[in-house]
């Protein structure tokens, strides 16, 4: 057969290509439609063309399409000739028309034509199929066939499934279809009505006039992994041989069974979440959606009639020695937003049995086994689609068995202990079944990721050769350890220049010479280098002095001069003739600079810290909690010499340091999801890349590439997260904002609309960085412009300078390379593996080896993280500033470039070295830049999140607040609606705003600790990067501490709590405080304390046990139905959630075992050592 017409539509979107459609080209291109009308248009050729079709003539249609939507309308054009509406012809003209009929999510063949009208008459002929498939985002071949005043030859094809089908309007009809010269159109009809118009692609379309065959259409098919086709008859999947000991889980993306994208193995069927996705670098991603999980084992059940129950989300089938036994449905039920009836707690299927999560399906059925020989059960579902997210819930099937009561999960053949479907197992099963997915996880991610090592592994070489060729200063003899050595240098400098003469020069200079020109010269030319000039230091000052000659010097020139436009400083008064002679006399006695003078006590080295606080200072900076009692205790009693080193090594390498780690990168990079409607700066939560990244001692090069990469999922977690930048007319420039700041200490926040005021940064390096982020050229909104306005009744020069005109378009070209030392070139093509990115390329100039500034900047932030100030302050903003000890950096920073940016590596070199382990008495972070010599560290606060996971650790209760979502059903898709998890430490938390102030969409479990976070300077919205957070001591400090939800909650003697066991298996008063001691504050207590609080908890210790037979555990608070985004609106929701919050303030139950009195006691101890300033203090 030839097609009389045909078209491929060679496109922009992607059509069937292979693996899966074989026959396709792999470059092929389909047509979208936006179901709104849309239409390709081709006119008739007049009489009896082509496409003209009458009684005896056989038409053939076939075409590929692709539904984006599950669009339910009466029919949907594929192709139509006629009906367009259009002038001059007759509305209900069709000829002839492919349509698909759309309900319930699945899609029927419609071929619809119109007789001639007569009196009385219906003039309209249609036809359905019986088969569909499902109006889900996947290629389907659709065909039909018919001769003109022939019914009984009607014939369809889906995916080359022959299908019968209905004259379900008009009947059978004989009478010839109406024919004129009106249109042919493609995608829609009826002048471009919606309902009409398909929202999807369509792809190779052709008609023949000729009837079809079954042989022939099955030729026109082919696909891996075969027809997708409902209504044929159902089939249990073959799955193999099955290893006895194991319930083989596999996982199908596009809802393919001949494609396996992954597999994992369990030995339950029971199932909480689908395995993490990641892509070919290790990146979060998103599965394809619909995912088909395929979940198949060999089962020993004895012969009898069971009673068989399913729980799933979406669609699924269990087959049992391939029989259908039960199934659930699609979800096809569109939520309202806010006013969706509160679905009641659901009952148990039977007394003790787990009841179904929320809005799992649930479904109950018999099934008679005859023979004794293990049985196989397979479960197919399918998570995901067009409006809904690939997440499973709790799936689970289970068998209660003949003459039973209780129901178990199926297990396979060699598993012996049987698995009650209650509570108490299923919760104890979730908890190995989750860190077993936790493994598989890692593994599948460090697999991925270890594919780009070999790249790595060359620039790493390339980065160290280039520092052999350009090594750091020498190291000093002052010391021992090279940290020290270097501090002690310049502390000794100081000292000599302190001395004698010497000593008398450096007090004048200060106390005379210096004040004059930081208080009329440095504005312009410290904080700025107005003129290309600066006079904050001998070195830039020197442009402008001519030591030992004061009249050849054009600095006193400049202020004595009359010309007012040259004068400096370029005030009415000037200089007075006093400050002018103090400057002239200074220049001709040589222009020294000489630092203030120190005193020794001032550069005195403090004592060493205990065993105790170096134990739970190197905890909370490396882990961000302090260590156990049993850590503690073993640390402490190790005689090893080198056991600090030794612990340092160990904490450096534990993966928990990156939940410590990960949200000081939350801050700089401005990470900001939102769990309801998006706002300004909202982004994807890319804390999960960081955190991976972290988690897999990523180099820190690697890290930042792969950020600005903006890879994987933007809302699964991803690093294309980083690139919303929601409500902001130009994201890229936010983002070079952002990358400047945290990465190259270069602040460009004011460059967004202007010149940078105080800085010599432009508008023009900006969007410079914005355009190599969006790989295009870029020009500045008018809403990022000054209006011009600004300058109209402006004389002279003003602060305020534009010199990007406005609609110049930026060209994606670097614009640091003087800064940073790193230039444009071959030797960044090195590094690259797509030198045609400008986006890779940003990334390659900021870790080039050569840019110097990126591995400054990163030391110097774990510098200041560990010792509480920065070499250069302030970390973001490196312009006029100056380092401390600029050859301890540059060694630090080439050490870390020398040993792959392993910043761990860094961090060891600053923790071994006495600097770092000496008692916190100083005051590096007041001091100016010359009287910062870090002999000691500040003293320093915990963070907001050291605070809440120090409470969670020395409490030994888990985080439980739940899953951080308003969906908890999977309808809507992750970029309508965010999921951020279960929270296990703070950093997992987000801003709970809640802009329709009501109580339904508050979140009382997580507000508890938010307060908490909030209080102690941790803010969840960061439309701006957050260089320096608000930890200034406040009021709300040790309120929150001290009746504050959290604490009131954490500090009791709960029900089967660490706390309440601690009580209970103490063997004196004192044993415990000095337990308590240990695990709250990482110290014993000192004799005075041990007193006190052994007195206070002795008082009815050996009374503290209540008899067992006199014990009465508190009954479970009846369950609460789920508030979600669906329902609250609802009041039902509002009160619900007030109950919520009143439980939460109430706390969890006491332990029945501890007799009240004396439980209260305890409790006030703990509370007391929570509220201690030494609990949110570093040591």
């Amino acid at each position: 057969m030839k097609p009389v017409a045909s078209w491929d539509f060679d496109l922009t979107d992607e059509g069937p290509r292979p693996p899966e459609f074989p026959r396709f080209s792999p470059n092929n291109k389909a047509a979208r439609f936006d179901g709104a009308g849309s239409k390709i248009v081709v006119p008739d050729e007049g009489e009896k063309s082509r496409f003209d079709f009458t009684n005896g003539d056989a038409i053939t249609i076939e075409a590929w399409v692709n539904p984006a939507s599950e669009k339910n309308a009466t029919a949907l054009y594929i192709i139509g000739k006629g009906r367009t509406h259009a002038p001059g012809f007759d509305r209900e003209n069709q000829n002839w028309a492919l349509r698909l009929a759309t309900s319930s999510g699945s899609a029927k063949l419609s071929f619809l034509f119109a007789a001639a009208p007569e009196p009385g008459d219906d003039h309209w002929a249609r036809w359905t199929s019986t088969l569909s498939f499902a109006m889900k985002p996947e290629w389907h071949h659709i065909a039909i066939t018919y001769q003109f005043g022939k019914p009984e030859t009607m014939r369809g094809w889906i995916d080359g499934v022959p299908t019968e089908g209905t004259w379900d309007l008009g009947g059978p009809m004989k009478d010839p279809p109406v024919v004129d010269d009106d249109a042919v159109w493609i995608g829609s009809s009826m002048g471009g009505n919606p309902g009409s118009s398909l929202d999807g692609w369509i792809d190779a379309v052709a008609i023949y006039r000729e009837l079809a065959t079954d042989k022939f259409m099955a030729g026109r098919f082919e696909r891996k992994g075969g027809p997708r086709v409902k209504g044929v008859p159902l089939k249990a999947p073959d799955v193999g041989d099955l290893d006895p000991a194991e319930v083989r889980i596999t996982f199908h993306e596009n809802e393919d069974p001949a494609t396996e994208t992954a597999r994992w193995v369990g030995d339950s069927m029971i199932l909480p979440r689908i395995p993490l996705r990641y892509d070919d670098w290790g990146i979060r991603t998103g599965w394809k959606s619909p995912l088909l999980i395929r979940m198949a084992s060999d089962v020993q059940l004895p012969p009898g009639k069971h009673e068989f129950l399913l729980r799933a989300r979406a669609e699924s089938r269990l087959w049992v020695d391939g029989k259908l036994v039960l199934k659930t449905d699609p979800i096809t039920y569109v939520p309202p937003n806010g006013e969706e009836p509160v679905t009641p707690v659901r009952e148990a299927p039977a007394p003790g049995v787990r009841v179904a999560g929320y809005h799992q399906q649930e479904e109950l059925g018999e099934f008679e086994i005859a023979s004794s020989e293990p049985v196989r059960v397979v479960l197919d579902m399918v998570v995901g689609g067009p409006k809904a997210r690939v997440e499973t819930g709790e799936v689970g099937v289970a068998v209660r068995r003949d003459g039973g009561e209780l129901f178990h999960v199926l297990t396979p053949v060699d598993r012996e202990d049987p698995l009650a479907l209650t509570d108490a197992a299923v919760e104890t099963e979730l908890a190995k079944i989750e860190a077993r997915l936790a493994a598989f996880d890692n593994q599948n991610r460090r697999a991925a990721v270890a594919t780009q090592d070999a790249f790595w592994k060359k620039r790493h070489d390339l980065a160290r050769n280039w520092v052999t060729k350009n090594p750091a200063a020498k190291v000093p003899d002052a010391a021992e350890h090279p940290v020290d050595a270097f501090l002690q240098a310049k502390a000794d400098r100081a000292l000599a220049a302190s001395s004698g003469e010497n000593a008398a020069n450096a007090a004048r200079f200060h106390d005379e010479v210096l004040p004059i020109l930081s208080e009329n010269c440095f504005r312009c030319h410290g904080e700025k280098d107005k003129g290309d000039l600066k006079l904050d230091s001998r070195e830039d000052a020197l442009k402008a002095i001519v030591p030992g000659d004061a009249e050849a010097s054009d600095l006193i020139a400049r202020i004595v001069t009359d010309d007012e436009d040259d004068r400096m400083p370029p005030t009415d008064e000037g200089l007075d003739p006093a400050q002018i002679k103090k400057l002239r006399d200074w220049i001709e006695s040589g222009a020294k600079w000489p630092a203030r003078p120190v005193s020794p006590d001032e550069v005195a080295t403090p004592n060493l810290v205990s065993d105790t606080a170096f134990l739970r200072r190197a905890w909370l900076d490396t882990l961000g909690i302090p260590p156990s009692e049993t850590e503690a205790a073993a640390f402490l009693s190790d005689t090893d010499p080198d056991k600090r080193g030794k612990m340092i090594q160990r904490l450096l390498n534990d993966e928990r340091s990156a939940d410590h780690l990960v949200s000081e990168w939350l801050d700089l990079l401005a990470e900001n999801p939102t769990l309801l409607n998006q706002s300004q700066g909202s982004t994807g939560p890319f804390r999960f890349f960081l955190h991976d990244s972290l988690r897999d001692a990523k180099p820190i090069d690697r890290m930042v590439t792969e950020l600005i990469l903006m890879r994987g999922g933007q809302h699964e977690g991803g690093s294309a997260g980083f690139a919303m930048a929601a409500e902001n007319d130009a994201p890229f420039a936010a983002k070079g904002h952002i990358v400047a700041s945290a990465f190259l200490g270069i602040e460009l926040q004011c460059a967004r609309c202007h010149d940078s005021p105080y800085h010599d940064t432009t508008q023009r390096d900006l969007f410079s960085l914005a355009a190599m982020l969006q790989r295009k050229p870029a020009t500045a909104p008018a809403s990022s412009q000054v209006p011009i306005e600004f300058f109209a009744d402006k004389t002279g020069d003003t602060l305020i300078q534009v010199t990007l005109k406005p609609g110049e378009v930026v060209a994606p070209e670097w614009p640091f390379a003087d800064i940073t030392g790193a230039a444009d070139g071959p030797e960044i093509d090195r590094l690259m593996r797509e030198p045609g990115d400008h986006r890779e390329r940003l990334a390659a100039l900021i870790t080039s080896q050569e840019n110097q500034r990126f591995a400054q900047v990163i030391v110097n932030r774990l510098w200041r993280r560990l010792m509480g100030a920065g070499f250069v302050e302030p970390a973001h903003d490196w312009e006029g500033a100056r380092s401390s000890h600029p050859d301890l950096l540059d060694w630090l920073a080439k050490e870390f470039v020398s040993n792959g940016y392993d910043l761990r590596h860094v961090a060891k070199l600053i923790m071994t070295s006495e600097a770092y382990q000496r008692e916190a008495v100083g005051q590096n972070l007041v001091a100016s830049h010359e009287r910062r010599f870090f002999l000691a560290p500040d003293r320093r606060r915990l963070s907001a999140e050291q605070v809440v996971d120090s409470l969670y650790a020395s409490s030994g209760v888990k985080m439980d607040i739940g899953e951080l979502t308003f969906v908890y059903d999977g309808r809507r898709q992750l970029g309508n609606r965010l999921t951020l998890g279960n929270p296990s430490r703070a950093w997992m938390l987000a801003s709970l705003n809640n802009e329709r102030d009501r109580p339904s969409l508050a979140l009382p479990r997580a507000r508890a600790i938010t307060d908490v976070l909030e209080a102690f300077g941790w803010t969840g919205s960061r439309q701006m990067p957050v260089v320096k957070r608000e930890t200034d001591p406040n009021v709300l400090q040790p309120g929150i501490l001290s009746n504050g939800v959290l604490v009131q909650s954490l500090s009791r003697a709960a029900i089967d709590s660490e706390l309440a066991q601690l009580a209970v298996d103490a063997e004196s008063a004192e044993s415990l405080v000095d337990v308590l001691f240990l695990r709250i504050l990482t110290r014993p207590p000192n004799p005075d304390e041990r007193a006190r609080f052994t007195k206070a908890l002795a008082t009815g210790f050996d009374q503290r046990l209540v008899p067992e037979s006199e014990i009465v555990r508190p009954e479970p608070l009846s369950k609460l139905p789920q508030v979600t985004w669906f329902n609250h609106g609802r009041h039902k929701a509002n009160e619900i959630q007030i109950e919520n919050a009143r439980r939460v303030r109430k706390g969890p139950p006491p332990d029945p075992r501890l007799a009240k009195e004396w439980r209260e006691t305890y409790e006030d101890v703990v509370w007391g050592l929570f509220n201690h300033h030494e609990f949110v203090w570093m040591p």
